[in-house]
C-alpha cells in the first residue's frame, strides 16, 4: 500500500512540475506562439475561403446543368429560367456591417484579453516577490528526493519555513 501511494505522490508531482514548467515556458515564448496561432489562424480562413469557393462552383456547375435540362427538356423560355435561376449576390452593405462587427467585437476581447493577461502577470510577479519558492526539479521528484531544506521528520510548515529561509538567503 506504501507503494502505490508513493507512486501516485509521485505521478502527482512529476505532473504538476510538468504542467509548471510547460506553462513558463508558454509564458516565456508568447510571442512566438502569439503570431503562430495567427498564421495557423490566416490559414485555417484561406482553406475555408478555399473550400466555400471550390463548393461555390460544384453549386453553379449543378445549377447550370439543371437550367440546361429544363430548357431541353420543358421547352421553356430562356428568360422565365434565369428569373428562376438567378444568382442572389450578397451586398457591399451587409458586408461592411458584418465586418465592422467583427472587428469592434474583437477589439473587446483583445482589449480586454490584453488588459487581464497584465494584471495577472503582475500579481504574479509581485506573488514571486512576497512568497519566494524554490522549484522542484522533476529528476528530484522521479527519484523520490525530498526538496532542499526538508527533512523526513519535520512537519510541513517547518519544512517551508527552512525553504524560505533558504531562498531569502541565497
Amino acid at each position: 500500500m506504501q507503494q502505490v501511494r508513493a507512486k501516485v505522490l509521485n505521478a502527482q508531482k512529476a505532473v504538476h512540475e510538468t504542467f509548471f514548467s510547460v506553462k513558463d515556458i508558454f509564458e516565456k515564448h508568447n510571442v512566438v506562439f502569439t503570431i503562430g496561432a495567427s498564421l495557423a489562424s490566416a490559414g485555417a480562413a484561406w482553406a475555408g475561403y478555399t473550400a466555400r469557393q471550390m463548393h461555390q462552383k460544384k453549386v453553379e456547375d449543378r445549377l447550370n446543368s439543371i437550367e440546361h435540362a429544363m430548357a431541353t427538356v420543358h421547352n421553356l423560355e430562356e428568360e422565365h429560367v434565369k428569373a428562376l435561376t438567378s444568382s442572389i449576390g450578397v451586398s457591399y452593405a451587409a458586408c461592411a456591417a458584418t465586418a465592422g462587427t467583427t472587428l469592434v467585437i474583437g477589439y473587446g476581447f483583445g482589449f480586454r484579453g490584453g488588459r487581464w493577461f497584465t494584471l495577472r502577470k503582475i500579481q504574479k510577479q509581485q506573488q514571486r516577490l512576497l512568497n519566494p519558492r524554490t522549484p522542484i526539479q522533476l529528476s528530484q521528484v522521479l527519484r523520490g528526493k525530498k526538496a532542499a531544506g526538508e527533512t523526513p521528520n519535520s512537519s510541513k510548515a517547518e519544512n517551508v519555513s527552512k525553504v524560505l529561509e533558504g531562498a531569502q538567503s541565497a
